[in-house]
C-alpha cells in the first residue's frame, strides 16, 4: 500500500545500494557538497566512510537543542513543508587544506530530498525527529477528506429535494466541517495563520441554518441551505490547501535556513591557545564571549573578528569567498573557507541577523508587516462587518424569510473569512525576506522592512559608495610658477601626513610613488571635509584643502578659478595649496566609480525612488559624477558634519529618506534618516541600523530598498485580487442579485488568482535573464 503524504523518487543508498525513499530515508548526510542517503546511520554510513561500524557511531554529530534557537509558543508549532526555490540557498564546504583552491559553487540545492525530513523535527523542536521524519501529514489528509465530502454535499443537489436527499448532504457537509475543525485542533498554526474561529464560523453556521432549514421541511430552501453548506466547506478547505501550496517554497527555505544557523559553535580560551575549552562545542553562546571557528565550520553566531585574517563566504548561500580583518563583522551562518576565525560574539540565538524576522515567531516579518496585519483583520474582524452588513441588507430589501436572511448573512460573512485573503499578503513578504536574504540583507525588524518599502528618497555617501574611495592624483600643476610641482605635492604630503581621509591617503600615496619626500610643516590643524591649515618648515603659512578653505583663510583663487572648473567638469576633486597668501598648487584627484554603481541607481528607478548624491566635492564634480550616473539630484559641498542636517531637510519636506553608506564613516547621516542601510555592517554591534548588509556591494545596499518595494507591491497587488471578488460577490449577494452560494464561490475564485499571481511571479523569476549568474561576492538578482 502506497504511503500517505511526499513521495519522491526512489534513490540508491550510498552505503548498500539500496533504493530508499529520499524522504524517508534513516539518514541524510553531505558530502562533497552533495546529498547522500543512507538505510541507517549506523553500517550504510560507516560503510561509505570506510569506518569501522562502532566508529561511525562515536562520530555521530550531536542534535541541535532547538529550544535555544525557537522558544516555544503556545499551541501547536509549524508544519514542515518543501518547494524548489527561485534563488536556491545551499550547504558549502571548504578546502580540505589551507592552500587548497577555493571552492566552486555547488550544485543547486532540491528541496525534495532535503526539508521533507528536516523541516519538520526543525520548526517542532524535536532533534530526534531529524532521524525519524514523521511519514504522514494528518492536515493534508483532513483536508482532502473536507474537500470530498463537501464536494458530494454539492454534487447531491442533482438527486432532487427529497428529504433524505437532503439530510444526506448535510451529513456530508458536517463530516467535511468536522475534518475542517479537526485540522485546526491538530495542524501546528504559523505565526502568520488567522485564528481559526473566524475560519471555521461559516461552515458551522451554514451546517446549523441547514439543519433548521430541513426541520422546517421546507425543501427548497432546505437544499439551497444544505448546498451554500456543501459550497463553503469545499471553499474553505480548498482555500487552506492552495495557501499551502503558495506557501511550501518560502517555509521550506525558512527550515533550511534554520537547520543551517542550528549549529554549535567553541567558546576561544581566555589564552588565546588552542585547548581543551576549544574543542567542545556548545550552544549556550552569549554576547561578549568570545568564539573559535575552525576552517570549514559555519560561524554558529553573529561575531566581529577580534584579530588575524581569514577568508569566508560571507552569510548563508553566498559562493565568492572575501576577507575579514580584525574589527570587521561576520553574520551567522557564513562559512569559513581559509585561516581561523577568533571573534567576540554579538548576537546570539533568535537576535542573529538572518533570525531575528525570519525565524523569530515573536519578531516574524511576514506575521507582523503591516500589511500582513491587514490581510489578517480583514478575514478576524472585517469579516464580522461584512456579516452585519449583509443581514442588513437583506433585511431592508425584504420580501425574504428569516432563513434567507441568515443565508445571506452567513455568505457574506465566508466571502472574508478564508485562510487565503488572511495569509496570502504574509507570503509576499515572507518571499521578499527571503529574497533578501539570499544576498545578505538583513532587516533589523518589520517596522524597518516597512520603511524600507516607503522609501521614496535614497541618498548615496558618495565616497565608498558610489565612488571607490580610493582617488588617486591624476594633475599636478603649479600656477604663477613660484614652485615646482614636486615642491606643490612635498608641501601637500606633509600636510596630510597625519590623516586617514581617503584624499589624504592618495596624496601621500603618490608622494611616495615619485619619491618625493613629504615637507616638515609644523602646528597642522586639520579642518573636517575642508582641509589643513599649517607652518612650512620654512615658517610660512600653508593652507592645503577645498577653495571654501582657501577663501575662509582670505586667500585669492580668481587666477585659477577656470583651470578649476575645468578639472571639476572631468569629474575631479580639486585640492588647492597655497603658501602664505598665495596660491602655488592645484592638484586633482579622480576617483573611479565603484563596480555596480550604475547597476545599484538602475535598482532604484526601477522602484521608482529617487537616488541622490550627497557629497563634500564641489558641484561641478558632483555634476559629473551625477551625469555619468543619470542621477539628476545632487547635494555637493556638504560637510560630514553637516549630512545630518541636510538629510532632515529631506525628511521635513515630506519625503521618506533613506541613506546609503558605511557606519562609523557617515554615521551622522545614517542617524538622520528614516532607513539607514549599512555596507558590510550586518553581525555589528547593536546600532540604530535599519538594514544591515553582510556585503560591501552598493547593489545589495539598492536591492534592500528594491526587494522591500517589489515585495510590498506584490504584497497589496495579491490581497487586492483575493479581495476584490469576495467583495463583488458579497454585495451582489446581500442586494438579492446572486444567490447566497455565489459570495464564498467569488470568494474561492479570487483566492485561486492570487495564488495564480504567486506562481506567475515565480516563473518570471525563474526565466529571468541574470538567472544562473553570479555578481563579485554573492548569488545573482534574480
Amino acid at each position: 500500500m502506497r504511503a500517505l503524504g511526499p513521495v519522491a523518487d526512489p534513490v540508491p543508498c550510498s552505503g548498500c545500494g539500496k533504493l530508499l525513499d529520499p524522504l524517508r530515508a534513516g539518514h541524510v548526510a553531505i558530502f562533497d557538497s552533495k546529498f547522500h542517503f543512507f538505510c541507517d546511520r549506523h553500517a550504510c554510513r560507516a560503510c561509505f566512510l570506510g569506518e569501522p561500524p562502532g566508529e561511525a557511531e562515536t562520530t555521530r554529530p550531536a542534535r541541535v537543542p532547538l529550544s535555544l534557537f525557537a522558544p516555544r509558543r503556545s499551541g501547536a508549532e509549524p508544519e514542515p513543508s518543501r518547494s524548489s526555490l527561485d534563488a536556491p540557498i545551499v550547504p558549502f564546504h571548504a578546502p580540505a587544506s589551507r592552500d587548497a583552491a577555493l571552492p566552486e559553487p555547488p550544485a543547486p540545492f532540491d528541496d525534495r530530498t532535503l526539508v521533507e525530513p528536516i523541516a519538520h523535527a526543525i520548526l517542532t523542536e524535536e532533534p530526534s525527529r531529524l532521524d525519524v521524519p514523521e511519514p504522514r501529514d494528518i492536515g493534508a489528509l483532513l483536508l482532502v477528506i473536507a474537500t470530498i465530502a463537501g464536494t458530494l454535499a454539492v454534487a447531491l443537489g442533482l438527486a432532487g429535494d427529497a428529504a433524505l436527499v437532503i439530510g444526506a448532504r448535510i451529513v456530508l457537509a458536517s463530516v467535511g466541517a468536522g475534518m475542517l475543525v479537526g485540522r485546526a485542533a491538530t495542524t501546528p498554526r504559523e505565526p502568520s495563520d488567522p485564528h481559526p474561529a473566524p475560519i471555521l464560523a461559516p461552515s458551522i453556521l451554514s451546517l446549523v441554518l441547514a439543519i433548521g432549514a430541513a426541520l422546517r421541511a421546507v425543501p427548497s430552501l432546505g437544499a439551497e441551505a444544505a448546498s451554500l453548506a456543501g459550497i463553503i466547506v469545499t471553499a474553505t478547505a480548498v482555500g487552506a490547501w492552495l495557501l499551502e501550496g503558495a506557501r511550501h517554497a518560502s517555509l521550506a527555505e525558512r527550515a533550511f535556513v534554520a537547520q543551517s544557523l542550528a549549529v554549535p559553535g567553541r567558546r576561544a580560551p581566555d589564552d588565546g591557545s588552542p585547548g581543551e575549552i576549544a574543542k567542545n562545542k556548545v550552544f549556550d553562546l552569549c554576547p561578549g564571549e568570545q568564539v573559535l571557528v575552525e576552517p570549514g565550520e559555519v560561524v554558529p553566531v553573529d561575531l566581529v573578528v577580534v584579530s588575524g585574517e581569514v577568508f569566508v563566504l560571507p552569510w548563508l548561500g553566498a559562493t565568492t569567498p572575501v576577507r575579514r580583518r580584525a574589527g570587521e563583522p561576520v553574520v551567522a551562518g557564513a562559512k569559513v573557507v581559509r585561516g581561523r576565525l577568533r571573534g567576540t560574539c554579538t548576537f546570539a540565538g533568535n537576535d542573529r541577523a538572518f533570525a531575528r524576522v525570519l525565524i523569530d515567531p515573536r519578531r516574524r516579518a511576514d506575521a507582523l508587516a503591516p500589511i500582513a496585519r491587514a490581510s489578517r483583520a480583514l478575514a478576524e474582524r472585517w469579516s464580522l462587518a461584512a456579516l452585519v452588513t449583509g443581514a442588513l441588507s437583506a433585511f431592508i430589501a425584504g420580501g425574504r424569510t428569516y432563513v434567507e436572511i441568515a443565508m445571506t448573512a452567513v455568505a457574506s460573512h465566508a466571502a472574508l473569512a478564508t485562510t487565503l485573503i488572511a495569509g496570502v499578503a504574509g507570503v509576499h513578504v515572507a518571499r521578499g525576506i527571503l529574497h533578501a536574504q539570499r544576498r545578505g540583507i538583513a532587516y533589523k525588524s518589520e517596522g524597518a522592512w516597512d520603511r524600507a518599502a516607503r522609501v521614496n528618497v535614497a541618498v548615496f555617501c558618495a565616497r565608498g559608495t558610489l565612488l571607490l574611495g580610493e582617488p588617486e592624483l591624476a594633475e599636478l600643476e603649479a600656477p604663477g610658477g613660484k614652485l615646482e610641482p614636486l615642491d606643490v605635492l612635498s608641501l601637500a604630503a606633509g600636510a596630510e601626513r597625519g590623516e586617514e581621509h581617503p584624499i589624504a591617503t592618495a596624496i601621500v600615496r603618490a608622494a611616495v610613488t615619485r619619491s618625493v619626500r613629504p615637507d616638515g610643516v609644523r602646528n597642522a590643524h586639520h579642518v573636517p571635509g575642508l582641509g589643513v591649515t599649517a607652518v612650512t618648515s620654512s615658517g610660512e603659512d600653508l593652507c592645503v584643502g577645498s577653495r571654501a578653505l582657501l577663501l575662509a583663510n582670505r586667500i585669492s583663487i580668481a587666477a585659477a578659478e577656470q583651470r578649476i572648473a575645468e578639472l571639476e567638469a572631468l569629474g575631479r576633486t580639486v585640492v588647492l595649496v597655497a603658501v602664505g597668501a598665495r596660491l602655488v598648487g592645484i592638484l586633482g584627484l579622480q576617483d573611479g566609480l565603484r563596480p555596480g554603481a550604475r547597476a545599484a541607481v538602475q535598482h532604484l528607478l526601477d522602484a521608482q525612488i529617487e537616488p541622490v548624491i550627497m557629497s563634500g566635492d564641489a558641484r561641478e564634480t558632483c555634476e559629473a559624477i551625477g551625469h555619468s550616473l543619470d542621477v539628476d539630484h545632487i547635494r555637493p559641498e556638504v560637510l560630514p558634519n553637516e549630512r545630518g542636517a541636510e538629510v532632515r531637510r529631506l525628511i521635513d519636506a515630506g519625503m521618506s529618506v533613506a541613506v546609503l553608506g558605511h557606519p562609523g564613516v557617515d554615521e551622522g547621516a545614517l542617524g538622520a534618516a528614516d532607513v539607514a542601510v549599512a555596507l558590510g555592517a550586518a553581525g555589528s554591534s547593536p546600532g540604530d541600523l535599519s538594514v544591515a548588509l553582510a556585503s560591501d556591494d552598493v547593489r545589495d545596499a539598492a536591492l534592500a530598498l528594491a526587494i522591500a518595494h517589489r515585495a510590498r507591491l506584490e504584497a497589496r497587488v495579491g490581497l487586492a485580487i483575493a479581495v476584490l471578488p469576495a467583495l463583488v460577490g458579497a454585495i451582489a449577494v446581500a442586494f438579492g442579485v446572486l444567490p447566497p452560494a455565489y459570495a464564498p464561490l467569488a470568494s474561492l475564485l479570487g483566492g485561486a488568482m492570487a495564488v495564480l499571481h504567486v506562481r506567475a511571479l515565480d516563473r518570471v523569476r525563474e526565466s529571468g535573464p541574470t538567472r544562473g549568474h553570479t555578481w563579485e561576492n554573492g548569488p545573482s538578482d534574480p
